[in-house]
This record gives structure tokens, sequence and C-alpha cells, in this order.
């Protein structure tokens, strides 16, 4: 009995083998003329979007190249402002070392006295 429902699988099997085969051996694993058309068309398309792409990242890179330099040119504005603004706040003692070479104002001219009884000329 073992033996019959191998013998019957293995027949059924075959059957189905057998029954498959001209499909399979219809089946060709050629492209048509119309899909290698596609397919060359799909390369041509893929390679504009490479090359787009490397445009895009080239163009990109340029960009992050000069906003770091705007970036940089901002800081070091930011930092001349800074400094100007921190000197005036001293203002008029900027310079750290100014007693050492700004010498004393002179002091101011005697003051005649009036002397009463002169009348002063006029022009």
């Amino acid at each position: 009995m073992l033996r019959n429902k191998s013998m019957r699988s293995y027949a059924a099997i075959a059957a189905v083998a057998l029954g498959l085969a001209p499909m399979i051996a219809s089946c060709s694993n050629k492209a048509t003329e119309e899909q290698m058309k596609t397919l060359h068309e799909l390369d041509r398309q893929r390679d504009g979007l490479r090359m787009d792409l490397s445009h895009a990242q080239d163009n990109l890179r340029d960009a992050q190249g000069k906003l770091a330099n705007a970036d940089r040119d901002l800081a070091d504005c930011q930092a001349d402002t800074r400094g100007a603004q921190e000197g005036l706040a001293k203002w008029p003692h900027v310079w750290p070392d100014e007693n050492e070479w700004n010498p004393p104002p002179p002091p101011p001219p005697p003051v005649e006295p009036i002397k009463p009884g002169k009348k002063s000329k006029k022009h």
C-alpha cells in the first residue's frame, strides 16, 4: 500500500511536469525589440538623472562654501562691532596704557584780574 501511494505521487509529479513542459519551453529569456528600446530609454534617463544629481551636489557644495564664508565674515564683523562698543563704553580712556604715553593736559592759562579804574578798550 505504501508502495502504491509513492508510485501514484511520482506519477502525478511526472504528469504535472510533462503538462508544464510546453509552457516552460515556450517562455523565452530574450527581450523583445520594444522591451530593449524601453531599457535603453530608461538607461538614458538614469544617466541623465545621475548627471543632474551630480550637478545638484556640486551646487550644494558651492552654496555651503559660500555660506561658511559669509558666516566667518559675519563672526568677524560681530567681533569688530563688540570691540568698538567696548571701546566706546570706556571713552575717552580707551587704551589700557594711556597713563604711560598720554601727558596730562596743560594747566589753564592764568586769569588776569581786572583793575578797577581802567576801562576796557572797545574797538
